[in-house]
């Protein structure tokens, strides 16, 4: 995508961002192939005990949903007819003791694509699990349009795709390629959608808005778009549709020139995990740890562990490969764990692109660990007859 992109780089790659790269996904590799557990006896589960588990997890998430928006709507008194911007600063405000059930259901709810993601990969037939799953699944969606936020429509197209690729042999199909296009296609004009939204202010041209916008410090349009789109005589749907792809390419691709700036600048003090774990030390009320020299955009994976760990990230890829090992031999004899292959695969291909390991990323960790000391302890009980297969 960045090859066919019209834009310009401001500043060069430099030979230290990219024997940092390089030296991250080395130590990932070999922190994974390193570590090596003993093999465990896999844990059998019928059909009935197996589809009511995953019941008991629709059922958590749904009510963590449910506190949520309680929350966003009654308690932050967020509406979709307010703007972006204000919806943005009712949902930052501090963390207060009252609010730890809202936090707690903010951090469940992050198991929203458990259920899809096991009911793929293990080919599972029943009919009302699979809605159930799908709905839970779109339910981030109601968040995102509160807050004109793009992320969440392209994780849950992400959260297929991967589930599909990994978990079943695809047959292209007439049927599946126009449902893709369909897919694609939605995608695109949501994007489109909240992309103007977002950006529309009173008496502002939201062309020059856009591409005025910060991401196009470091990855800046080339003259003859800006021209194409800025021109009079270029239709409006022309306009629109040139200024969402090439947002869209810079959405993907700017974060790589970020954190190359960042290594490029001066040093700045490391934040030991403060800056990408963000939500450990909002719970100590020590608020959001922000150094990044550009505040407010993506700086990829590699840059946030850069400004918390600095040449120290390598080792932090080594014990994180280890742990990705670590959950991929749990997958082969657990069904649980199933979901969190994807979530670390996810990870891995977009680490050059997005940062999912920051703030709210690292809940689907949080949340699987407390799921999983329930049914260790057999808090998450079976109950056989409540369950129709």
């Amino acid at each position: 995508m960045f090859v066919t992109l019209p834009v310009q780089i401001v500043e060069p790659i430099q030979p230290k961002t990219t024997l940092f790269i390089v030296a991250c996904y080395l130590s990932l590799i070999f922190g994974f192939v390193t570590i090596n557990l003993k093999k465990k006896e896999k844990e059998v589960y019928n059909q009935v005990e197996l589809i009511s588990i995953l019941y008991k997890i629709i059922i958590i998430t749904a009510l963590s949903f449910l506190v949520r928006f309680i929350d966003l709507f009654f308690v932050r008194e967020m509406t979709l007819s307010n703007s972006y911007a204000l919806n943005r600063s009712l949902v930052g405000s501090g963390f207060e003791f009252v609010q730890i059930p809202f936090k707690i259901a903010s951090v469940l709810k992050a198991l929203y694509f458990f259920p899809i993601v096991i009911v793929i990969s293990l080919n599972l037939q029943n009919k009302r699990l699979k809605i159930l799953s799908f709905a839970l699944l779109f339910l981030p969606l109601v968040e995102a349009l509160l807050l004109g936020s793009r992320k969440p429509f392209f994780d849950i197209a992400i959260i297929l795709v991967f589930s599909t690729l990994v978990f079943t042999k695809i047959k292209l199909t007439k049927k599946k390629i126009i449902l893709t296009l369909f897919g694609a296609i939605s995608l695109f004009i949501v994007t489109n959608l909240l992309l103007f939204k977002r950006e529309a202010k009173e008496g502002k041209n939201i062309y020059n808005e856009i591409l005025s916008a910060r991401y196009n410090d470091l990855l800046k349009p080339s003259k003859n778009i800006e021209l194409y789109i800025l021109s009079d005589s270029t239709s409006d749907l022309n306009k629109r549709t040139a200024l969402t792809f090439l947002h869209l390419g810079q959405y993907i691709t700017h974060g790589f020139f970020e954190f190359n700036h960042i290594v490029k600048g001066k040093p700045i003090p490391l934040t030991y995990g403060s800056y990408t774990f963000s939500p450990f030390g909002r719970l100590f009320n020590k608020g959001n740890i922000n150094t990044s020299p550009r505040e407010y955009v993506y700086i990829t994976t590699f840059g946030a562990l850069f400004l918390d760990f600095g040449w120290l990230t390598p080792l932090f890829m080594f014990v994180f490969g280890g742990f990705q090992k670590i959950v991929f031999l749990n997958a082969k004899n657990n069904f649980i764990w199933l979901p969190l292959v994807i979530y670390i695969i996810i990870i891995n291909v977009f680490l050059l692109m997005f940062n999912y390991l920051r703030g709210a990323g690292i809940y689907p960790f949080v949340a699987f660990t407390i799921i999983l000391l329930l049914l260790k302890n057999n808090l998450i009980k079976v109950n056989e007859e409540s369950i129709s297969s």
